[in-house]
């Protein structure tokens, strides 16, 4: 009985959640957008050189610290090994 009860809830979610999704206003981006923004050219993103992430981009700014330590390591590694 617990399991048709269980069963039978589901379905009306499910049923209820396909309704809704069928019935929102689908949003038409492309008439909304006024024409001047449409002929205009869209600029490339391009990543940051290294070392110049943003303050607030931490993981950018990690992954730059590392790569620098690695290459500086690699530099007196081989300077070392030189004669």
């Amino acid at each position: 009985m617990r399991a048709l009860l269980v069963f039978m809830i589901l379905a009306g979610l499910t049923g209820l959640f396909l309704y809704q999704k069928q019935n929102t206003a689908k949003p038409e981006l492309a008439q909304s957008q006024p024409a001047a923004a449409k002929s205009a050219p869209v600029a490339e993103l391009k990543p940051a050189p290294r070392g110049q992430a943003s303050e607030h981009n931490w993981m950018k700014r990690a992954l730059d610290r590392a790569a620098d330590v690695r290459d500086n390591a690699r530099r007196q590694t081989k300077e070392s090994q030189d004669p």
